[in-house]
């Protein structure tokens, strides 16, 4: 397939016109099949926790399309990615996670071990003696590698290492601390949209001012900051701006109380700040009619921060108050994006519904920097088939939810030509120019 997207990488692009052919790419099972050919084969992506398989015999299924791999910890202490299907007659090993001492096909029986090595095979006398040598049935692998406490997994041989595919990712998100965090909780929904249209929800701001206009009270959204590296975009809030209303309400006269509880109220549902932190601001309400005029909400807020984190014994004292209120936020391409914020962070990963293309799997990974590793929490796994079932995502989140849904029914439209990308959507055709390289090969 050739790309329709004309644009260099690390030029800033704006569509001369509807982008045509981007339309069928959210619509067309056709080009789901292409992407389950050319694109989840060939790329890095996110199977899975450390926290999934942290024990010896902890397994873990991670299901792409029509793929299944199977993540394990074995024996040794590695953790290996195996083509989850027995090789007799192609029956899947394992679903789910769970843990194990081998992996015993439940038809015939034959069985592996962790490491993917052939351990038994029922009747071997009825088989031709080199049908059924240990190497000729080891479990086809996948590469795989840890980053960030994240399971990576790619299932062509040849792909070139994670930390080269990852580029200046891994720097700019460690600086957040990441790599030293761990995942206390994953919640999993399903969107009735397809799983680009979802992921492109969370790799731009500009649509704040239709989608989460409260959080203009509290956030300046102009001069966002856009950037394109490779396959992979950043895009954060201008330093300063956080905390502050946007230009766009036009009146500098703000009430500060107002700002601190929009910010607090919104964030704390999203999670994107720990509760210890949005409690301390909370009882200092008072406090901040009386700032001086030179201090901002942001600037108190994140002193708060600074000072909740150095009661958990943490020290923060290293990062800016923009770091602390709103980081870098980076898409992994395809699928992966990253909120970065110091201290804490927010993981998001969207999935097509195994061969349903027009609904996506998301899932929200929550991670927290914690002083004495003998104090993390385990990992706890929530799952809504339905994600109006709960309440638990938040305004932010719920206005995205509920949109998404609207939004694939509107790509429908025999109307729509298709998308007219500006500045702020450069993340967004930087996905598509991505996803058009690869199915071009």
């Amino acid at each position: 397939m050739t790309s329709t997207i004309g644009h260099n990488v690390n030029a800033e692009y704006r569509s001369a016109g509807a982008e045509l052919g981007i339309r069928e790419r959210y619509v067309s099972a056709e080009f789901a099949r292409q992407e389950a050919a050319k694109l989840w084969p060939n790329v890095w992506q996110v199977a899975c926790r450390v926290e999934e398989v942290r024990r010896p015999g902890d397994y873990c299924e991670y299901q792409i399309v029509d793929q299944s791999i199977l993540v394990v910890h074995t024996t040794s202490g590695e953790i290996k990615a195996l083509h989850n299907v027995c090789q007799h007659r192609g029956m899947r090993l394992k679903e789910g996670r769970g843990s194990c001492n081998e992996l015993r096909c439940p038809s015939h029986a034959w069985c592996w071990n962790l490491d993917g090595s052939l351990k038994d095979v029922v009747d071997p006398q009825d088989f031709d003696p080199k049908a059924i040598e240990p190497d000729a049935l080891h479990l086809p692998e996948c590469q795989v590698e840890v980053w960030a406490g994240f399971v990576f997994i790619n299932m062509d041989p040849a792909a070139a290492p994670l930390h080269e595919y990852l580029g200046p990712v891994r720097d700019r998100v460690e600086r957040y601390g990441i790599h030293k965090m761990a995942c206390t909780r994953k919640r999993s929904t399903i969107i009735d949209a397809n799983w680009k249209l979802c992921h492109e929800a969370f790799i731009e701001t500009y649509h704040a001012i239709g989608t989460h206009p409260q959080s203009l009270r509290y956030l300046d959204d102009t001069g966002m900051i856009y950037e394109q590296h490779g396959d992979h975009g950043m895009h954060r809030i201008k330093p300063g701006n956080m905390g502050k209303p946007s230009a766009r309400l036009g009146d500098d006269s703000y009430d500060r109380t107002d700002v601190l509880l929009a910010l607090t109220a919104d964030l704390a549902e999203f999670d994107f700040y720990n509760d210890e932190d949005v409690a301390q601001a909370n009882a200092l309400l008072e406090t901040v009619q009386e700032l001086p005029e030179d201090v901002t909400i942001g600037t108190f807020f994140a002193g708060l921060r600074r000072q909740q984190a150095e009661a958990e014994g943490l020290d923060l004292s290293a990062y800016s108050d923009a770091d602390l209120l709103a980081g870098e936020l980076w898409n992994v391409f395809p699928n992966f994006t990253i909120p970065c914020n110091a201290g804490n962070a927010l993981v998001l990963r969207f999935m097509p519904n195994g061969l349903s293309h027009e609904q996506c799997i998301f899932d929200v990974y929550y991670l927290k920097l914690c002083a004495n590793e003998a104090e993390v929490p385990l990992m706890e796994h929530e799952f809504y088939p339905d994600w109006r079932e709960t309440k638990i995502w938040g305004t932010i989140m719920t206005q995205d939810f509920t949109n998404l849904p609207k939004w694939q029914a509107g790509v429908h439209s025999r109307g729509y030509r298709g998308p007219v990308w500006g500045r702020p959507d450069g993340n967004v055709s930087n996905l598509h120019r991505a996803i058009s390289d690869y199915l071009a090969k």
